[in-house]
């Protein structure tokens, strides 16, 4: 079964278990030595508080009997008290003044030298951080014969520490003492000596690893000087063979020596030698023949994507002619019907020649509102695209602000800019931009109330493609409207012929671009997007 192994395998499987082996017995030492620390630390934690419970029985328990002594001759409560406040009050102990005596009735305060003027207060709701009631369960463990209580409490200088107190009753009294000490010392020391202990122990552990690892490497070292003087010749000529299979002929062999590995070695070496020459041969013929499918399937590919733009174009403008022809019919029919019925009136009318001017007068209105459509039907029919280039976006706003601000002078509005995104550079027909974002802006400038409002002109560039968005906070435009805003010669406006969005619609399209038009009673927002480069590419 192990002759289905590798032999360098085999080698390092036996450094592995001789690894393995080490690796359990470090592991072995660690899994008691650890446990052992523990153990250390927490008996020397336990005999240094068993020494500070020794001490606080005693002191507390010593002044407890001096005080019962001095207070028995003392009638009036008022006097013992004043009496256990003038005793305890100069009374400090421990190296940093924390150790204190303290009396209470019950849980009312008698003395608490730290704090006088809580005498006569009931402190039995004081609690610490742990939600631990110290007064009233020290008044139990008086009452209950004497006891300990551990809570936290603020340290001078140190803030909030651990605290432990013990409390007794004052013989021939009602009322209890008791004192406490901080055991942030006695932490320290716990602290101290599992540094030590730790310490020695990685000072161990670093040995036993350093031995172990020097162990590990020089087996390690003998294995891989014996694995390759065996196996290396195999193993080369075992990937060789592997390459081959796998179409990689760039190989060849340092056939050494007389064995029968070198053999091998040698043998691979002629028979990838004949099989290059022979793919390669292959290869060059089948190359030659991709390259020209290659090249007959981008031409196609180029004649399709030509077609398809040139049919795309023709329809939309097929599309906006017929919009066009039929708005134009419906907006002559009006112009050219007062027209006839005037012009009959003049020929059948005998009436004085003021009649006669007043219906010349609508023959000229009528005569200039076609003069204007068929100015704005010339002017659409002029929009086409030349060229998209690198356009700084400064230029398009600057225009967009200039036939806003004109508009606002005629229509005596004030206006507030805000100009976003001037250093942006964009990719478009800058004539066509220009021309969307003028026609836009004047359209936000006229949506305004009154007095005048705000309007934000943004520019953006992405990997995506680019835009220039134009928000204001006018009136918006009704919900039953918006889907014909982009008709031809549609407007509410008592002016104009309307057909600004409808030039700034062609405008984009024309540059394979779109607009947007997001409009709600808080104002109107129109984007005007140009896709990238390749993406424009794709599409056409």
């Amino acid at each position: 079964m192990l002759r289905r192994v590798p032999v360098a395998v085999r080698l390092f499987g036996l450094v592995g278990l001789v690894v393995v082996f080490a690796a359990a017995t470090f592991f072995f030492a660690v899994s008691i030595a650890v446990p052992l620390e523990q153990t250390v630390v927490r008996r020397t934690h336990e005999a240094m508080l068993d020494g500070e419970k020794s001490k606080l029985t005693a002191a507390v328990g010593s002044m407890a009997e001096a005080l019962g002594q001095l207070l028995k001759d003392i009638p009036d409560e008022a006097g013992r008290k004043a009496l256990i406040r003038q005793i305890l009050d100069p009374i400090r102990f421990e190296d940093d003044g924390s150790g204190y005596f303290f009396v209470y009735q019950g849980t009312v305060n008698i003395a608490l030298p730290p704090r006088p003027e809580l005498a006569g207060r009931d402190l039995a709701d004081l609690t610490d951080a742990n939600g631990v009631r110290y007064v009233l369960e020290l008044a139990r463990q008086a009452q209950a014969g004497g006891g300990f209580v551990s809570y936290i409490f603020h340290k001078p200088l140190a803030g909030e520490e651990h605290k432990l107190s013990y409390a007794m009753m004052i013989p021939g009294t009602d009322a209890w003492i008791g004192s406490g000490v901080y055991i942030d010392n006695v932490r320290r020391e716990e602290a101290r000596v599992a540094a030590v202990i730790q310490k020695a122990f990685t000072r161990a552990a670093t040995i036993s690893v350093a031995l172990f690892a020097c162990m590990v490497l020089a087996l390690c070292g003998l294995c891989l000087a014996i694995g390759y003087s065996v196996a290396r010749p195999l193993a080369e000529a075992t990937a060789a063979a592997e390459n081959i299979a796998a179409g990689n002929f760039d190989v060849h062999l340092a056939a050494e020596g007389d064995d029968e590995a070198a053999r091998l070695q040698a043998a691979l070496n002629a028979m990838t030698d004949i099989l290059r020459h022979d793919i390669e041969a292959i290869q060059a013929h089948r190359t030659e023949a991709e390259d020209k499918a290659t090249l007959a399937q981008k031409a196609l590919e180029d004649a399709r994507r030509a077609s398809q733009e040139v049919t795309t174009q023709a329809n939309l403008r097929f599309q906006s002619l017929r919009k066009i022809a039929a708005a134009v019919a419906h907006q002559l029919r009006n112009p050219t019907t007062i027209i006839g019925g005037l012009a009959r009136l003049l020929i059948k009318t005998p009436s004085p020649k003021q009649n006669y001017l007043e219906y010349l007068d609508g023959i000229i209105d009528a005569a200039r509102r076609i003069e204007r459509i068929a100015t704005a039907v010339n002017d659409y029919s002029q929009i086409h695209a030349s060229q998209r280039i690198l356009t700084p976006a400064g230029d398009i706003l600057a225009a967009a602000r200039a036939a806003g601000e004109d508009a606002a002078a005629r229509l005596g509005l004030v206006v507030h800019w805000e100009i976003l995104g001037e250093d942006r550079i964009l990719l478009a027909d800058p004539a066509l931009l220009a021309l969307a974002a003028r026609e836009v802006a004047v359209n936000a400038v006229e949506a305004l109330p009154a007095g005048g409002g705000d309007v934000r002109l943004t520019a953006v560039a992405g990997p995506q493609g680019s835009a220039v968005v134009i928000e204001d906070n006018g009136k918006g435009i009704p919900e039953e409207e918006r889907q014909f805003v982009m008709d031809p010669f549609y407007t509410t406006k008592s002016v104009g012929v309307g057909m600004g969005l409808t030039r700034a619609q062609r405008a984009m399209q024309e540059q394979s671009g779109s607009i947007v038009l997001d409009s709600g009673p808080e104002g109107t927002k129109v984007t005007l997007s140009l896709p990238s480069s390749s993406a424009a590419a794709g599409d056409a």
